[in-house]
């Protein structure tokens, strides 16, 4: 639900901008996800699950936990994705089983340690792709 300039991140870096403080500039809502997770929510329980990050940027900036069910991060549960321990006690919290899961990351080996636990796990390239591919998975007419 985040996007990430990384193009910009990299030019600081380049130039020797020190981005300790900056990290938030890089990042904006992707609000066409973001509008079609509002639609699905009273229908499906959503999550996040976010290596890096904290609880309370994410709802300083973006007010995330009022978009979501849950919102797991690694800092909190010192386990990150690939760990399969992750995505467990994530289903656990949720209460659902993996095969009633659907899995959205931009990472393969997160997408591929998912996909070994049950769980529809899809690879994020971008915002059209993974809006089909959640629609044909949840099986919801264009």
């Amino acid at each position: 639900m985040i996007d990430i300039d990384w193009e910009k991140y990299k030019e600081d870096q380049c130039r020797g901008v020190s981005i300790s403080n900056l990290w938030a500039s890089y990042e904006t809502l992707n609000t066409t996800l973001f509008q079609f997770l509002v639609q699905m929510r009273p229908l499906y329980k959503i999550a996040t699950l976010c290596n890096g990050g904290s609880r309370e940027a994410m709802d300083r900036k973006f007010r995330l936990g009022e978009m979501v069910d849950l919102m797991v991060f690694d800092g909190e549960e010192g386990i990150s994705k690939p760990d399969a321990r992750i995505y467990l006690r994530t289903l656990a919290r949720l209460g659902v089983n993996p095969e009633e899961a659907v899995f959205v990351d931009d990472k393969p080996i997160n997408v591929e340690a998912a996909q070994e636990l049950g769980i529809h796990a899809l690879h994020f390239k971008d915002t059209a792709q993974i809006l089909a591919e959640l629609r044909a998975v949840l099986q919801i007419p264009s």
